[in-house]
């Protein structure tokens, strides 16, 4: 059953399209608040956003004038009606979809609670309900037998202490390395010892498209786990403490984005302080005593500056000094960060256990790939994931735009839910429970993936071959 909205919620909704709110007047967060109402606006196209709604309410009061927030106001009625007669559409689809592999129970108390505050009836017969609800019960007890509790975290990905395993998964923060980072961890869970995933990320991007046409390293994002991963295995591995690339060892008001921005900016202010304007175009480097000066200058500001305590964060085997040299051996600002890179990597590991990856993607079936994962995990691996990093927030979210790269470590039945869930170990850090969906059971950067939901965001696999 559909539930068309009416004339007039078209009207009220229409008049209150993206971009007719003044949000760069809202103090500090106008691009935040803007963003949370797009997100906001597509969400309420497939489910109920009000609990988003009252979140952007409470915020656009405090931050935003009264009339803005009074607008917002009205823009709220409509989308939120929209909301919920989708939810409650997705609600009947999701029912009969999850009673493949648990009963419905979630899905029918959502139902009642949207029919209810709509003042509906409700979209599905009880008869079919309770069908579907004694169908997923018996397709949950089956699931339960196959679903063996097994968790392959290891040192040097986890500390074990006590019998007890503590986890610090990776932190990529703004920088879009997840395949990387991805790559990183599975190589290190097979060589036992933790590899570097800015040397993968380094790597892959060399004679990429973008590098090609001289872009800057930190603006080279998006990439695949098994490419990357094969690549830095022919290359030779960087360890991770050669080469850091775990964003908690930077600074609270800083990021690995923002530090690697700063290297890139420094050669261009070397640049300055060491060339001259030509007669005709372009610049000429200085001569002699001149260039030295200028040279000789420019490192005492860095260390004045105190570049030397965050320089040695990114690149702790090197000095100011070698940085210097390695700003005049470099002829741009990405040829920089690969300089710096080879410099601090020098003695690489080879691949002395002839590890080959390979990746399912699209054209796999999620029922081939689930099949995949549990191989892996029973025969004691851990296997790389790309699926929607929207499904994190909201399980019932699959952004196209929100294509992610983690990591499988852990299988465990859900008692109380009855599904199989899977655990992703993330790289954004020691993410707060807030962050992730309320439904499962994830925090501290780790996520309890349900299968039923895992099928839908998932669209390929990474392992070893």
């Amino acid at each position: 059953m559909k539930y068309l909205i009416s004339s007039v919620t078209i009207f009220l909704f229409s008049s209150s399209v993206l971009g007719a709110f003044p949000f760069n007047e809202c103090r500090k967060y106008g691009d935040y608040l803007k963003g949370k109402f797009e997100d906001i606006e597509s969400a309420s196209k497939r489910r109920d956003v009000s609990h988003e709604i009252e979140s952007l309410r409470k915020t656009a009061r405090h931050f935003c004038k009264q009339e803005l927030s009074d607008e917002l106001e009205k823009s709220f009625i409509p989308l939120k009606k929209r909301g919920l007669e989708n939810h409650l559409e997705l609600m009947e689809s999701e029912a009969k979809r999850v009673s493949e592999f648990r009963a419905p129970i979630w899905e029918r108390d959502e139902i009642e609670r949207v029919r209810k505050e709509l003042g509906v009836e409700s979209p599905i017969a009880s008869k079919e309900l309770n069908r579907l609800i004694s169908l997923g019960r018996a397709n949950s007890i089956r699931k339960k037998f196959e679903c063996t509790e097994i968790d392959n975290r290891k040192p040097p990905l986890v500390e074990v202490r006590n019998g007890k395993i503590i986890d610090r998964p990776r932190n990529q923060d703004s920088i879009g390395w997840c395949y990387a980072f991805a790559a990183a961890d599975l190589i290190s869970h097979k060589l036992g010892k933790k590899v570097s995933a800015i040397d993968i990320a380094n790597n892959y991007n060399n004679g990429s498209f973008k590098d090609v046409f001289g872009f800057n390293e930190t603006s080279m994002e998006g990439g695949f786990t098994s490419s990357a991963a094969n690549e830095a295995l022919e290359k030779g591995l960087c360890l991770e403490s050669q080469l850091p690339s775990d964003d908690y060892s930077f600074s609270t008001d800083s990021n690995l984005m923002k530090e690697y921005q700063r290297m890139e900016k420094l050669y261009e202010s070397f640049r300055n302080r060491t060339t001259e304007p030509g007669l005709v175009f372009g610049r000429n480097q200085l001569k002699g005593l001149q260039y030295s000066n200028a040279v000789e200058s420019f490192e005492r500001d860095l260390e004045c500056n105190r570049l030397e305590g965050e320089f040695n964060v990114l690149f702790p085997t090197l000095s100011v000094g070698d940085f210097v040299k390695v700003l005049e051996e470099s002829s741009s600002a990405n040829d920089l960060i690969d300089n710096l890179v080879a410099k601090s990597c020098k003695k690489r590991i080879a691949n002395n256990l002839n590890l080959k990856f390979e990746e399912d993607s699209l054209l796999t079936s999620s029922s081939t790939m689930v099949e995949t994962i549990n191989k892996k995990l029973e025969g004691g691996d851990i296997i790389g994931v790309n699926y929607k990093a929207s499904t994190l927030s909201n399980l019932l979210d699959h952004d196209n735009d929100s294509r992610h790269a983690s990591i499988i470590v852990a299988r465990k039945f859900n008692e109380q839910t009855g599904s199989c869930e899977y655990l992703i170990r993330n790289s954004w850090g020691n993410t707060r429970a807030s962050s992730y969906d309320s439904r499962t059971r994830s925090g501290g950067g780790n996520h309890w993936m349900p299968e039923e939901y895992l099928r839908e965001s998932m669209h390929g696999v990474s392992y070893v071959k």
